[in-house]
């Protein structure tokens, strides 16, 4: 199909962050008071299933008003107000991913977490623990949202919020005739040899910071996830996934596209579920 209007809807889902969606229904935190200790932590090991997270943040109606082409899912942290505050200040359309907060302060957290999406009707907040080790499962929670609420769109764009992205260059790149529509993930390909899985080592995978796949792809890596032994580095548990679907990522027209500054190295020796 020869798409001539591009319709760029930007969902960034920061992760531990919100989200720049308009909502219609604004929730209301004066009338319904989180109650945290209802929230058990599943735990750093424990992804998507049989776990049920819901979210109590949402803004349903952004990919059928806006019918986008390629939606951007940013996970960020909860405190990453200023960066927030930074990528609403562009020309885009931005929606933010966010867990819960924790520690002794998190009823204030999540006041202020309301209180902002009150104000900039753009966050998607959902009741898992919001932690560096619970980033798997924030990468679950956005296929889960992307599966229900943008599945007309054509391509989701991960990227995280201390990433530079050239919007005009990726635009250009998945209007390209020969990229594909189906079984598609491209990014920056790391190829590791981390003790963590059955095989000794990982298939290769592109880097969580930024990250690009077909919008065919939540739903199967969602059901494919029930069969995969869970672990927290979120990048190469997608891996994990892509390769029981027999699907490896492709590598990028132009390597210099995605660009690591400092170089990537992993540090880990070894994963093991306790």
């Amino acid at each position: 199909n020869n798409i001539t209007t591009v319709r760029l809807l930007f969902v960034l889902l920061v992760g531990g962050t919100m989200c720049l969606l308009y909502s219609v229904r604004a929730p209301h935190w004066e009338d319904e008071e989180i109650e945290f200790e209802r929230h058990e932590d599943p735990g750093p090991y424990h992804v998507a299933y049989p776990h049920k997270y819901r979210f109590i943040l949402d803004h349903p109606e952004k990919c059928t008003q806006y019918n986008p082409f390629m939606v951007v899912i940013v996970p960020a942290a909860l405190h990453n107000v200023e960066s927030r505050n930074a990528i609403r200040n562009r020309t885009v359309l931005v929606l933010f991913l966010l867990g819960l907060p924790s520690g002794n302060d998190s009823k204030a957290q999540q006041r202020r977490i309301y209180e902002e999406n009150l104000q900039h009707q753009d966050l998607l907040q959902s009741t898992f623990i919001d932690s560096y080790r619970n980033l798997t499962i924030k990468t679950m929670v956005m296929l889960e949202w992307l599966k229900d609420r943008c599945p007309q769109a054509f391509f989701a764009v991960k990227v995280d919020d201390d990433m530079l992205l050239n919007i005009k260059d990726l635009v250009r790149m998945l209007l390209n005739p020969d990229t594909p529509h189906s079984n598609y993930i491209t990014g920056r390909v790391w190829h590791n040899n981390v003790k963590c899985n059955p095989n000794d080592v990982f298939p290769p995978y592109p880097l969580g910071m930024c990250y690009i796949m077909s919008m065919d792809l939540p739903e199967k890596i969602l059901k494919v996830s029930k069969e995969i032994k869970p672990i927290f580095i979120e990048d190469a548990y997608i891996a994990l996934c892509l390769e029981r679907l027999n699907i490896a990522p492709t590598e990028p027209p132009d390597i210099d596209q995605f660009v690591v500054h400092p170089p990537h190295h992993s540090t880990i020796d070894a994963t093991t579920p306790r």
